[in-house]
C-alpha cells in the first residue's frame, strides 16, 4: 500500500501566566507545505495567548475545507451512526416499561380501538404473569445495577481498548438479550428476566464512555457542542421512536415483537457500523486528507495519546466542577429513568387505549429531542456571537432546563384532567433537553483528555439515581392511583432543585488544573502503527523546564526494556525546529 504523506503533530509544553502548565502551541499537519518546502527545517513554533488566538481564526476558517472531496465528511457519518445506535439502545429500554403496563393494568385487554386488535389480542395474549409495582420496580433497577458495576471499569477500558469497538460490542449484546425477553417473560420466570435485564445493563455500562471517547478523536472544539448534542439526542429520540412503535406493535400484532424488531435492528447496525466505523480519523481507510489536517489542526494536542498512563482520579472525584456534574447526572437519570420506566403506567391511569398511551408517552421525549438538538446551535451562538463565558452558558442551560421542570413537576402534583397532564408533562420532561449543551457537553470544558473517565464517573453517580427511581416509584404507586404519583412528582422536584442550584454554584466552564501533567510528569507521545498518517517523533510533555522536542531515535536509546515501542528512523531533514524568542529566553 503507497503510504501517504507522513505528518507529525508536536505539542511544545510551556507556561502561562500564574506559572502553571499549559498546553502551548501546536505544529499542525501542513504548516510547513505553507511555509516552504516540508523538507526543510525553521518549522515555526506558535506559544502563548497570541499564538493559540491566531490558530483558533486559521481553524475557523478552514472550516469548510474540512469537507475534504466527499459529498458527506467522514467524521459527519460517524456521528450519524453514533445517533442511530443511541437511537435504537433507548428504544430498547422502552420495551419492558411498555409491556409491564399492559401487566399492571387488568383492563389492558380492553382498551383496544379496533376488532381485529382484540381478536390479536385474544389470540396472542398478554403476559401471563402476576407481578405487583414493587416487582417491576426492582425488575427496572436491577438494570441499572448491572449498569452501574460496569461504568468505571469502562472509563479505564476507554483508554486502553479502542473506543469504537466497546461502542459496538454494547449494543451488540444487549440487542441479542433483548431477542431472549419475550420467552423469559411469559415462560419462564421473574427471577431469569432479572438476571436477563441485569445482563443488559453490565452491557450497556460501556456506552457512554466509549460514546464520550470516540467523540474526542471525530469532533473538533468548534464542532462539539452540536456535534455532542446530535449523538445526546439520540438518548432521548429512543423513546420518540420506542413508545409509538412498541404501542402500534401491542395493539395490532402482538407484545412479543417490539422485542424482535428492536434487538434485530441492533444487530443490523452493528453490521453498518463495522464497516464504517474506526477508533481515531488517522485509520479511517475512507477519510480525506483535507478532513485528516482539518481534524488535526482543530482538536490539537488534546487527542494525543501517551506510553505512559496518568490519570489523576483522586483530584478528578474530588473536584467540586465533577461533583455538581455528578448531582446533575443524578437528577437527569432521575426523571428520565422514572419517565422512561413508569410514563406509560402513569398515562394508563387516565383511560386511554394502549395505541394512544404509546403516542401520548412520546410527547414528552419529541419535545426533549428538539431542544436537545437546538441546545447545541444556542450554546454556539451564546459562545460565538454573544461572547459569553463557558461557564455561563452552560450555567444558564442547566438552570433553565431544570428550573422548568421543577416547575412543570410541581403542577402535576394538583393537575388531574388529561390535557392539562399531557400538556405540563410534556414541558416537564421536554425541557430537560436544554441540559444536553448544559452540563452534559461540560466534561469537555473541564478536560478534553479525561472526557471517559469524567463521564464514567458522574455516570456512576447518575445510575444510583436511575436504580433509585423506579424503587420508589414501585413503593408508593403499591396501589396504582393518582395520590401516589403525587408524592412521585414532590421527591423529583426536591432532587432537580438541588442540582441546578449546585451546578450554578459549583459548575465551571474551564479547563482544570489537573487536567494538564505536572512539571514531575514527562510523558512521550505514543506512535501508532496502524494509522494512516503516522506521527514521526514523540514529544515530552507536562515540564516546565524549557521546550524540549525528543526525537524518537533519542526515546528509544534511552528505553532499556525490549517492550518499548520502536521508533521510526532518524529524519535529518526534521532537525531545524525553531522556538519563540520567548521560549529562547527561558533556556
Amino acid at each position: 500500500m503507497t503510504m501517504a504523506t507522513n505528518r507529525s503533530d508536536k505539542k511544545i509544553g510551556g507556561e502561562d501566566e500564574d506559572g502553571d502548565v499549559t498546553s502551548g502551541g501546536t505544529l499542525t499537519p501542513g504548516e510547513e507545505a505553507r511555509d516552504g518546502d516540508s523538507s526543510k527545517g525553521g518549522t515555526k513554533v506558535s506559544e502563548g495567548q497570541d499564538g493559540k488566538d491566531e490558530d483558533k481564526d486559521e481553524v475557523l476558517g478552514d472550516g469548510e475545507s474540512g469537507a475534504g472531496c466527499t459529498c458527506c465528511p467522514v467524521r459527519y457519518c460517524i456521528i450519524a451512526l453514533m445517533c442511530i445506535g443511541m437511537v435504537l439502545i433507548n428504544a430498547m429500554r422502552t420495551n419492558v416499561g411498555f409491556t409491564v403496563m399492559t401487566i399492571l393494568d387488568e383492563t389492558a385487554h380492553e382498551k383496544v380501538g379496533t376488532l381485529q386488535a382484540l381478536i390479536n389480542l385474544q389470540r396472542l395474549g398478554l403476559p401471563n404473569v402476576n407481578w405487583d409495582t414493587r416487582m417491576i420496580g426492582f425488575l427496572h433497577s436491577v438494570f441499572y445495577m448491572g449498569y452501574l458495576i460496569t461504568h468505571l471499569p469502562a472509563g479505564y477500558l476507554a483508554t486502553r481498548i479502542p473506543c469504537h469497538r466497546l461502542y459496538g460490542g454494547s449494543i451488540l449484546l444487549s440487542s441479542a438479550l433483548n431477542l431472549l425477553l419475550p420467552v423469559s417473560i411469559d415462560e419462564i420466570s421473574f427471577v431469569f428476566t432479572c438476571i436477563i435485564r441485569f445482563l443488559q445493563g453490565l452491557s450497556e455500562g460501556l456506552l457512554y464512555p466509549s460514546c464520550y471517547g470516540i467523540l474526542r478523536h471525530w469532533s473538533t472544539p468548534q464542532e462539539r457542542g452540536r456535534l455532542g448534542s446530535a449523538v445526546l439526542t439520540g438518548a432521548y429520540a429512543g423513546a420518540v421512536i420506542g413508545f409509538p412503535l412498541a404501542g402500534f406493535i401491542t395493539h395490532f400484532i402482538g407484545w412479543q415483537y417490539i422485542y424482535y424488531v428492536n434487538g434485530g435492528a441492533g444487530v443490523l447496525w452493528m453490521l453498518v457500523w463495522v464497516l464504517m466505523s474506526s477508533e481515531k480519523p488517522s485509520h479511517h481507510r475512507l477519510i480525506s486528507d483535507s478532513e485528516l489536517q482539518y481534524l488535526q489542526k482543530s482538536q490539537g494536542s488534546q487527542v494525543v495519546d501517551f506510553q505512559e498512563s496518568w490519570l489523576p482520579w483522586k483530584r478528578i472525584i474530588t473536584s467540586p466542577a465533577v461533583i455538581s456534574i455528578c448531582i446533575c447526572h443524578f437528577a437527569r437519570n432521575w426523571v428520565f429513568i422514572l419517565m422512561l420506566t413508569n410514563e406509560p403506567f402513569y398515562l394508563s391511569l387516565f383511560g386511554f387505549n394502549i395505541a394512544e398511551n404509546g403516542m401520548y408517552s412520546s410527547l414528552p421525549h419529541i419535545l426533549k429531542v428538539v431542544l436537545s438538538f437546538v441546545s447545541g446551535y444556542i450554546a454556539d451562538y451564546l459562545l460565538i456571537k454573544s461572547k459569553l463565558r463557558t461557564g455561563t452558558v452552560r450555567k444558564l442551560l442547566t438552570g433553565i432546563a431544570f428550573g422548568v421542570q421543577t416547575l412543570s413537576f410541581f403542577i402535576l402534583t394538583f393537575v388531574w384532567q388529561k390535557v392539562p397532564v399531557i400538556v405540563f408533562l410534556t414541558i416537564g420532561v421536554g425541557f430537560g433537553g436544554l441540559a444536553v449543551s448544559g452540563w452534559q457537553i461540560n466534561h469537555y470544558d473541564l478536560s478534553t483528555r479525561h472526557a471517559s473517565f469524567l463521564v464514567a464517573v458522574t455516570s456512576t453517580i447518575g445510575v444510583i439515581g436511575a436504580i433509585a427511581a423506579p424503587l420508589v416509584a414501585g413503593e408508593l404507586t403499591i396501589n396504582e392511583d393518582l395520590d401516589g404519583w403525587r408524592h412521585v412528582f414532590y421527591i423529583t422536584i426536591g432532587v432537580v432543585a438541588v442540582a441546578a442550584i449546585l451546578f450554578i454554584i459549583l459548575g465551571s466552564g474551564e479547563e482544570q488544573p489537573w487536567a494538564t501533567p505536572p512539571e514531575h510528569i514527562r510523558l512521550v507521545q505514543k506512535t501508532d502503527p496502524l494509522a494512516k498518517r503516522p506521527y514521526k517523533t514523540y514529544t515530552v510533555q507536562g515540564s516546565k523546564r524549557p521546550v524540549e522536542v525528543k526525537k524518537a531515535d533519542d526515546v528509544a536509546a534511552e528505553k532499556d526494556s525490549d517492550n518499548d515501542v520502536v521508533a521510526p528512523a532518524k529524519d535529518d531533514s526534521r532537525e531545524g525546529v525553531s522556538v519563540t524568542d520567548e521560549a529562547k529566553s527561558t533556556s
